[in-house]
């Protein structure tokens, strides 16, 4: 799993997993270390990760839609 981009919070995460989860791309969304605090609750930034194999095809739909990198 590479590193994909992050975002401010969970809502951002998913929306961007379920973009790429359109195009046959999976995504795992994590916490970043020091920030997995159960009381933050769908607030905190979080890491979006995804397969070696697939990491441009995602890096270039995330661009094109959301210009994060």
């Amino acid at each position: 799993m590479r590193r994909l981009t992050w975002t401010p919070d969970l809502m951002e995460a998913e929306m961007i997993a379920g973009l790429l989860d359109g195009e046959g791309i999976a995504v795992v969304i994590k916490r970043p270390i020091g920030m997995d605090v159960p009381g933050f609750l769908a607030m905190g930034p979080r890491e979006l990760f995804v397969d070696d194999a697939k990491y441009d095809a995602a890096a270039e739909i995330v661009e094109a839609h959301f210009g994060l990198r």
